[in-house]
């Protein structure tokens, strides 16, 4: 037994040109079923004086290609491949045709004439890649002279046009992602036709001239690498896309995640904040709505970019789909999913199992058979039968021949062929998530490679098990299991344990933002959730609760500090996986609920909201609800925090009939169990009052505000001048100037909003210093009150006063402060008596 550890896959880069004038004519390529033809075709072209290079060395299926056919191939002018039905069973073929058409294309801008192919017994519409149908010759009909003359005049045509050699192709870069590409650097075999398939068909409209935009889906069951082959098709076809490659991660395949719109909708959002940061979006053009219109701005300037959606839900609405397609005309869209789009795409590849022999590469990527040992080799080819040639499934095996204890193939078939009552019990809950049939040897890889982990891989994975399957950063698996009490797990033990899980092949480990981030597939993250026991993950879950909390809640005090900064590039990565633990689908994951869980989600909705998406908040506490009244553990006083959450998420949707029905229940619930005194009975009461004013109910909200701000005055543990007394009474403020049923109602209520604006603007100058955002908005109210009662210029000094100070804490280019120059504007043509401002 060998090592066999490859460093990039075959075929995918161009090593450094061999000469500037080829050494051969043609490169002769062909299946060795079709030698004989193949003799008969290089002794025509040899005797027109054509120089060929005829591959005649014999590999076994797993051998790489060669150095010397390699060199052969790229000091030569063209190929020619000899396509037959045999020509797809060889491995070697595949692998020629395809360096060729790489440096075809890099040589040529694009084209790929460089290759001709000659087809026998072969459909056209059955040759593969379809590249090679733009400049085929077939051979019925045409003697092997006829043929070789047509060759020979390409060959003239090509050195007349471009002698240089395919190894004259230049190198190409890696594009650049946004956020982060998508999977781990492990090795990628075979696909060789797919990736040309998605090349022409992402092309397809603008060879005919189309200007439509092309989306083309990429679909199979869970497994099948329909994630690696975009990441390959992305880094191969690098040219094609020299704007960069976006990537909007979507948990499709989730059973935790509903394909209902509004939650692949958040979702998007929050993959697009993502986005943003990388594009430097300001927070001027990060506010609610804007990001999307930013976002499309920036790449209206950009090169062709390709914006790949990453696992759609299979039952995504049309319309929607449409949203998630490229912003802007000069991208393209490839989307993946398990499910059939149709008319909604332009294109739809299907993946199934890798051949055989692709098949045969992923396992043995690690260590080959050992050298003549038959029953080995026979072993290891009998495991690509076993696992269908689902590459997620050898990937694990080929992690398994990296074990010490490991002895060989037929050690690992024996393995894999077992049926341990866990394998068998692990394979029933994942036979509708794989190929029919290959459950049970998908699951007995994936134990024993679990099996195989240190301990603290396992915990890594388990911790992962909690989440959601999107990239988590080690840090927060480091929080997660800190939390728990997990000894000897610290940020150094924990990338550790996560490189060993991706060494075994159970997860990938990707680049970040300052620091690593885990990936692990949807499958292998379901599957660890039944290895690990109940008490266990509720222990993990729990601690992803509260490291959740912190990190969301932190982002939020930081940005009231710093009054208004971007939000933290870390916190946008943990809101994929609040949903996993928040309780948010009882149905999978029966966990507690109570004030944590409301919290968290609270807290979630709070930087929702901040990326314009109200509707996401809306469907998580609409969710909490729901996991909450079905809870036996949800106490009263939880249920009705909640319930008043639910209520201003449709208060944020603009649905005021309904949020004050659900703030009533809430308000009175809370005034029997809590007390009317209790600060979470007067801020349901505050925010009823809100939704009161919205419905023009101004009296009833002054009545409500007015209790809320005279409970908290009175109230030995807020008084005056404590900041929540304080806010009630600007909300007061607010409602008082609102109320009056006729013009002289009006004016009396003006001047006692007025006398209420400047008290409370003197006791937030005491309380918090002239300079602080809250006494700026306390000023914000007595301009107000002035302007509605026709003392112009005093409002106008008022307003000043309010744009230069928030001018110097927030920025020129702040919504707030370019509020409060429109609004001094405005005061001062009113002043000037300017008829557009009556």
């Amino acid at each position: 037994m060998h090592l066999n550890r490859t460093e990039e896959t075959v075929g995918h880069t161009v090593p450094r040109t061999p000469a500037d004038a080829p050494e051969h004519d043609v490169f002769l390529c062909h299946n060795w079923a079709d030698k004989t033809w193949a003799i008969e075709l290089y002794e025509a072209l040899d005797a027109l004086g054509v120089r060929v290079f005829r591959d005649d060395v014999s590999m076994d299926d797993w051998d790489e290609m060669s150095p010397s056919i390699r060199d052969a191939l790229l000091s030569s002018l063209t190929l020619v491949p000899l396509i037959t039905p045999d020509f797809p069973d060889s491995p070697h073929c595949r692998q020629e045709l395809h360096l060729a058409l790489t440096c075809a294309y890099r040589l040529g801008e694009g084209a790929t004439g460089r290759v001709t192919a000659v087809t026998a017994k072969v459909r056209p519409s059955a040759v593969r890649p379809r590249q090679l149908g733009h400049n085929r010759l077939p051979k019925e009909g045409k003697s092997t002279k006829e043929l070789a003359a047509r060759i020979a005049q390409r060959v003239a045509a090509q050195k007349a046009a471009d002698p240089r050699p395919f190894g004259a192709a230049p190198q190409t870069g890696l594009p650049d992602w946004f956020p982060d590409h998508l999977t781990g650097a492990g090795a990628f075999r075979g696909r060789y036709d797919e990736l040309w398939e998605l090349h022409e068909g992402l092309l397809a409209r603008s060879k005919a001239r189309d200007r439509g935009h092309p989306v083309v889906s990429v679909r199979g069951m869970g497994g099948q690498g329909k994630t690696a082959l975009c990441e390959q098709y992305a880094r191969l076809f690098a040219e094609d896309h020299p704007g960069g490659v976006f990537v909007v991660r979507l948990t499709g395949s989730d059973r935790r995640v509903r394909s209902d719109p509004t939650a692949v909708w958040s979702q998007y959002l929050e993959q697009l904040a993502l986005i943003g940061e990388r594009l430097e979006i300001t927070d001027a053009e990060r506010s609610p709505g804007a990001l999307i219109g930013a976002i499309g701005s920036r790449l209206r300037r950009r090169p062709p970019y390709l914006w790949i959606v990453d696992d759609v839900p299979s039952g995504v609405d049309p319309e929607l789909l449409t949203g998630l397609h490229a912003p802007t005309g000069n991208g393209k869209t490839l989307i993946t999913t398990r499910g059939r789009l149709g008319k909604r795409v332009s294109e739809e590849l299907e993946l199934c199992g890798l051949d055989p022999r692709a098949g045969l590469a992923v396992l043995t990527v690690e260590r080959v058979p050992q050298q003549g040992n038959r029953p080995d080799e026979a072993a290891a080819k009998a495991v690509v039968q076993l696992l269908g040639g689902l590459p997620l499934a050898l990937t694990l095996a080929a992690g398994l021949t990296t074990r010490d204890s490991f002895e060989g193939y037929e050690q690992l078939l024996a393995e894999l062929r077992g049926s341990e009552p866990d394998a068998l019990e692990l394979a029933s809950h994942l036979e509708d998530e794989l190929p029919t049939g290959y459950a049970l040897p998908f699951t007995a890889a994936l134990l024993r490679s679990y099996a195989s982990l240190t301990d603290t891989g396992r915990e890594v994975l388990c911790a992962a098990g909690v989440l959601a399957p999107a990239p988590i950063p080690l840090g927060l698996l480091a929080d997660v299991l800190g939390a728990d009490g997990t000894d000897g797990t610290d940020g150094a033990a924990v990338e550790r344990g996560a490189r060993h899980a991706a060494h075994r092949g159970m997860a990938d480990l990707l680049p970040g933002d300052g620091q690593p981030l885990l990936s692990v597939h949807a499958l292998t993250s379901r599957a660890v959730r039944f290895v690990a026991t109940d008490g266990y993950r509720l222990r993990l879950r729990n601690a992803a609760v509260r490291a959740l909390t912190d990190a969301l809640t932190r982002s939020g005090e930081s940005a009231a500090q710093a009054a208004g900064t971007s939000l933290h590039h870390g916190v946008l990565r943990y809101l994929p996986h609040v949903r996993s633990v928040a309780a948010l689908t009882p149905e999978l994951d029966a966990w507690p609920v109570g004030p944590e869980e409301w919290h968290l989600v609270n807290e979630a909705g709070r930087v929702q909201t901040e990326l314009g998406d109200s509707a996401g908040t809306l469907r998580s506490r609409t969710e909490l609800y729901a996991s909450c009244a079905a809870s036996p553990h949800c106490d009263e006083a939880t249920r009705l925090t909640v319930l008043l959450g639910l209520g201003d998420a449709h208060f944020g949707q603009g649905d005021h009939t309904t949020a004050r029905r659900l703030q009533e229940d809430a308000l009175r619930g809370m005034q029997g169990v809590l007390g009317p005194d209790h600060h979470n009975t007067l801020t349901a009461a505050g925010n009823l009052a809100n939704t009161l004013s919205a419905l023009r109910d101004h009296d009833g909200a002054r009545e409500l505000l007015t209790a809320v701000y005279r409970a908290r005055r009175d109230a030995p543990r807020w008084g005056l001048p404590h900041r929540e007394t304080l806010l009630a009474l600007n909300n007061l403020v607010i409602a008082v100037g609102r109320c009056g049923h006729d013009a002289a109602g009006r004016h009396r209520a003006r001047r006692t909003a007025l006398r209420y604006a400047h008290a409370a603007h003197a006791l937030w100058r005491r309380a918090a210093g002239p300079r602080a955002l809250a006494t700026l908005d306390a000023l914000e109210n007595v301009a107000t009150n002035l302007r509605a009662l026709g003392r112009h210029e005093e409002a106008g000094r008022c307003y000043a006063e309010v744009w230069e100070g928030r001018r110097r804490v927030l920025g020129d280019g702040h919504p707030d402060t370019i509020d409060a120059q429109e609004n001094m504007i405005t005061t001062e043509l009113e002043h000037a008596g300017d008829t557009r401002f009556p």
